[in-house]
């Protein structure tokens, strides 16, 4: 069997939670099928020799695209009189449509896009005569601009990401509906696209997560930490949260809490005596393992963190907001959950004092990940979408 993959970046090396879960998807490809790739080089996710290296191992052929993304005040007001989508239309350009028509003149069993961005590039072709297209659906484009314009002060930025919001939900269900198949990364996204599309085929595959039995989380550490991209706005919001309404509060504010990920360098102004920004680490395992307890308040967007089943598949206690434990069985998991800055105080000082209860958590949220997320089930789920 011979699959077209397309990536709107590469997923290598993995320096985000998209990456992650795409190298994921990757992995469990390779296992059934041969697969060439189409990779979108940005500034934001520069295709390097690293990144060549590591995807030979899963892709015989990759064709890299690069594209100019940086959003411009001039296009994207262009794209706002004509009533179409800027973050869509910022990865359209001539060369990546004649690279997809010269790979399309191949043979393919199966066409896989990995997220809306990578299956809008085939807006100019019609779907009845190319091979099956599965969409891998990270998360509802549309709700994180919902939720990003009910959380702006500004009225003049919140009618913008309204109109943003508006015009993406309308391509977005419409690149859905054309798909044979969806690959929905939580259920509950799997609900909102058979809900709100006429995709009948909407699929649940969990990312996959698998640890490294060699690592082990020190319940002795009562300290606290986020990490993510700081380039995702959502982390960005979480951080800000954390530190100026949270932390700020006299019961918790001496407690050591460290902020990191990639570009989190640029937010050390947020540092004080108690909380270090270390920047981007470079084993996020090992940093996890030794720094305490996961504290993320997610208050906007959508699908599953991913960071987060990489904290519990290590057997990290972990805090988050309902929307940040979203995919994820709060019940089952050992997820702790704060909704408020008083619950988020509450729990910080229940987990800082208490070693026993952190191990416990973390405990349940290892065996929850390795029961629900394990690769073999995904790699199952998979051939039951080819039919093998």
């Amino acid at each position: 069997m011979r699959i077209l993959y397309i990536a709107p970046k590469s997923p290598a090396p993995i320096i985000d939670g998209g990456c992650f879960a795409m190298m994921e998807c990757l992995k469990g490809l390779s296992q059934v099928a041969e697969i060439d790739g189409i990779i979108f080089e940005t500034h934001k996710h520069p295709y390097t020799k690293e990144s060549e290296r590591i995807l030979k191992q899963y892709l015989k052929n990759q064709t890299v695209v690069p594209l100019s993304t940086e959003i411009k005040a001039t296009s994207a007001l262009v794209n706002f009189i004509r009533g179409k989508n800027y973050n869509l239309s910022r990865f359209k350009s001539e060369k990546l449509y004649r690279e997809i028509t010269q790979k399309l003149n191949e043979k393919y069993d199966y066409i896989v896009c990995d997220s809306l961005f990578a299956a809008a590039q085939l807006s100019h072709f019609d779907f009845n005569e190319l091979a099956p297209v599965i969409i891998r659906s990270h998360n509802i484009e549309s709700e994180i601009w919902k939720l990003q314009a009910s959380l702006e002060t500004s009225v003049l930025k919140r009618f913008y990401l309204r109109n943003l919001e508006k015009t993406l939900r309308k391509e977005e269900t419409e690149i859905l509906n054309k798909a044979t198949a969806i690959w929905a990364i939580s259920k509950e996204d799997q609900e909102w696209i058979s809900k709100n599309t006429q995709q009948k085929n909407v699929l649940l595959l969990p990312v996959s997560v698998t640890s490294d039995p060699a690592i082990k989380a020190d319940y002795s550490n009562n300290g606290f930490f986020h990490l993510g991209s700081m380039d995702w706005k959502p982390n960005q919001e979480a951080v800000n949260h954390l530190v100026k309404k949270i932390w700020s509060n006299p019961k918790v504010s001496e407690f050591t809490l460290k902020i990191a990920g990639s570009k989190s360098e640029h937010f050390r102004f947020l540092g004080t005596s108690s909380i270090e920004v270390v920047g981007w680490v470079k084993d996020s395992n090992e940093f996890m393992s030794k720094s305490g307890t996961l504290i993320t308040p997610i208050l906007s967007g959508s699908g599953i963190r991913i960071k987060l089943l990489e904290a519990m598949s290590l057997g990290i206690p972990c805090i988050t907001t309902k929307l940040g434990a979203s995919g994820i069985d709060i019940s089952e998991s050992g997820l702790q959950i704060a909704d408020t800055e008083e619950s988020f105080v509450d729990l910080i000082l229940k987990l800082h004092e208490n070693a026993e209860l952190r191990q416990e958590l973390g405990n349940k949220s290892r065996d929850y990940i390795s029961k629900v997320h394990s690769f073999d089930n995904c790699i199952a789920l998979m051939k039951s979408t080819f039919g093998i």
